[in-house]
C-alpha cells in the first residue's frame, strides 16, 4: 500500500513537472514576435527583413532573418518566396544566405552583391537599422 502510494505521488509530480515545462516552452516561443519590415526594393522584388531577428556576433557580424517577394509586372501580384537567414559582413559589404536555423560557423566564403542592387540596397539599409 505504501509502494503504491509513494509511485502515485511520484506520477503526479512528473506529470505536473512536464506540464509546467511545457507551457512555459510554449509561452517563451509565442513571445517573439515576427515584425516583417520593408528594406528594400526594386521594380520587381522586395526584400523584408524580421526586425525582432537582428543579433551580432562576436565578431560584430550581423544575422537577420529575411524574405524576398516577387512582384508581378502585369497585375502588380506578390508573391511570397522562403524566408532565410541572411549573414552581412557590415564593414566589408558582404552577405552569406543560410536556412533560418543555420550558423555563422558554416559560413566558408563570404559574397559580394555585385550588379544585385536589391540585395546591396538590403545590405546597406539592414546595417544602418
Amino acid at each position: 500500500m505504501i509502494f503504491a502510494r509513494f509511485y502515485f505521488i511520484k506520477a503526479i509530480i512528473l506529470s505536473s513537472s512536464l506540464v509546467i515545462i511545457f507551457l512555459f516552452s510554449f509561452l517563451s516561443l509565442s513571445a517573439v514576435e515576427i515584425n516583417w519590415v520593408e528594406i528594400a526594393n526594386t521594380d520587381n522584388e522586395i526584400q523584408f527583413i524580421d526586425s525582432n531577428s537582428i543579433k551580432y556576433n562576436k565578431s560584430g557580424f550581423l544575422s537577420v532573418i529575411t524574405k524576398n517577394s516577387k512582384i508581378d509586372a502585369e497585375d502588380k501580384d506578390i508573391a511570397n518566396l522562403n524566408a532565410y537567414l541572411m549573414l552581412i559582413d557590415c564593414e566589408n559589404r558582404l552577405f552569406n544566405k543560410l536556412p533560418i536555423n543555420g550558423k555563422f560557423s558554416q559560413v566558408k566564403s563570404w559574397i559580394k552583391p555585385n550588379d544585385d542592387k536589391l540585395t546591396k540596397k538590403t545590405i546597406i539599409n539592414t546595417c544602418a537599422y
